[in-house]
């Protein structure tokens, strides 16, 4: 069977599964065991060998804690892009996120908003 191309979405879906799962300093196999997936199969999502349904595209983004069109979105990749000041920070703000992820994951979906709802305000607030 010949390889499916992937398209813009795909590319853009994959690239964003990347970085937000490396944002949080997660390898595919936490994130696919978070998602109740096989791993091969959320590879084949950071690849855009495959697209996630609907459903599991909303699992995803609230993993990671973003929205879906965020997923889908064209981003730059900000991991090496100087957006972090050092090594160190990078590592602590990792670290800091997988930890974050994790319980965030574990919460329910009211719990998931309120969290969402928080920070909004917090950002408002600056």
């Amino acid at each position: 069977m010949p390889k499916r191309k992937c398209s813009e979405v795909d590319l853009y879906l994959g690239s964003n599964l990347s970085y937000y799962r490396k944002l949080a300093g997660l390898t595919q196999q936490q994130v696919a065991d978070m998602l109740n997936l096989n791993r091969t199969t959320y590879t084949k999502y950071e690849t855009g060998a495959s697209e996630p349904s609907i459903e599991i595209l909303k699992r995803i983004a609230d993993t990671f804690g973003v929205e879906v069109s965020e997923l889908l979105d064209e981003a730059p990749d900000q991991i090496n892009s100087g957006v972090f000041d050092s090594a160190f920070e990078k590592e602590n703000i990792q670290n800091e996120l997988r930890v974050l992820c994790k319980d965030y994951s574990s919460l329910s979906r009211e719990d998931r908003e309120e969290v969402k709802r928080l920070i909004e305000r917090l950002k408002n607030k600056k």
